[in-house]
Formats: structure tokens, sequence, C-alpha cells
């Protein structure tokens, strides 16, 4: 079996609340990976991962009760790799991953913290070997998700989703502009069911 020499986070993006970030940070300490964190006066907060080889930095910035952070870095630790992968399903991460090996790279594609896209790159050919269906949440979850909240809750939650999708769309327009369309079509309806809520 093919070694794997780093992981390398070409771009990553997660957006969360207060207590998904402490569970994060949690998920590390728990994998006995060496985790700090700053909080600065602006609510903003640095959350310092050890890699054995150097140290990882991500920024998470706070946007009303929302936090988000968009970084590029490379994993050398294999553990390490590990748990930022189990971090990336759990809280919904959005990127494209390398994982390196010493004649090829698998590169993967995350959308809400599923891969939709892996593929086998060499200098001579890049070849797909997986494409997954769908972007986001679907219309089905969501209305799962609705269901069982009354009409005020429900408009809170939109908010935060069109607030989250809103993020996600800023950042989709400079690493994957061909998902913008498929965000668009979420806040579209996403505004159709406030509007109802709100007559």
């Amino acid at each position: 079996m093919a070694q794997r020499l780093a992981t390398n986070y070409a771009s990553a993006y997660f957006t969360m609340s207060e207590q998904e970030l402490t569970q994060f940070v949690k998920l590390f300490a728990n994998e006995k990976i060496d985790v700090k964190e700053k909080v600065y006066d602006n609510g903003d907060r640095d959350i310092t991962i050890d890699d054995h080889s150097g140290e990882i930095q991500l920024s998470f910035h706070r946007k009303g009760n929302r936090y988000s952070c968009e970084s590029s870095y490379v994993i050398k630790d294999l553990t390490l790799a590990n748990a930022m992968r189990k971090a990336m399903k759990a809280f919904k991460g959005h990127g494209i991953v390398h994982r390196i090996y010493d004649s090829f790279t698998v590169v993967y594609h995350y959308d809400e913290g599923s891969v939709i896209r892996i593929e086998e790159v060499t200098e001579d050919s890049e070849v797909p070997i997986y494409e997954g269906t769908g972007f986001g949440r679907t219309s089905k979850e969501l209305e799962r998700l609705y269901m069982s909240t009354g009409s005020e809750e429900e408009i809170k939650l939109i908010r935060e989703e069109t607030d989250r999708l809103l993020d996600l769309r800023n950042w989709a327009k400079k690493v994957t502009p061909e998902r913008i369309s498929a965000i668009d079509q979420q806040l579209s309806g996403l505004s159709t069911r406030l509007f109802l809520l709100e007559a």
C-alpha cells in the first residue's frame, strides 16, 4: 500500500456556532492532539493545532452568533490528518483536499462534510474515481429540520441558514464558482419560505 506523504488542505471552509466551535476544539483534544485557543476582544478566535513538524493556525471570525474560518494548510502527521477528516465530516466543512503520495495525488472535494468528487492525479493524467450527487442540504432535509419547530423558531433557523449560505457563497465565488447556482437555488427557496412565514 502506498504511503501518504502529506495531506494538503488546498482550501478549507467551516462555519459554525459557538457550541460547535467548542466541540471542534474538543475533537482534537480527544485525539490527544495539542490544541490551543486564543479569544480576542471582538470575539474572534485563533485555534492552533500541533502537527509535530509545525503548527496549523485556524482563525475563526465572529459574525453575529456564527464563526467562519477560511484557510489552507499542509498536514504531515497522520493522526492529525485523520482527526481533520473527522472534523470536516462532523462540522460540515467545505474544501479541496490533496492526499499526496510518492507518485500520485488523490484529490477530494468536500461539500457540507460529504465527499462529492474524488480524482487521482499524476504528472500525466487526471482520472475521476468517484462523483457524488447534490450540493448542500436538500429541500427534504430542510423540510425535516423545520417541521418540528414553530413559526418563530423556523424564521430564526431560516435566517441562520441564509447567513451560512451567504458566507458559503462568498467562499465558493473564489474557490468553486460552479457551485454558486446551487447555493443561489437554496437561498431562493429559503427566501420564499421566509416570505410566507412573515406574511
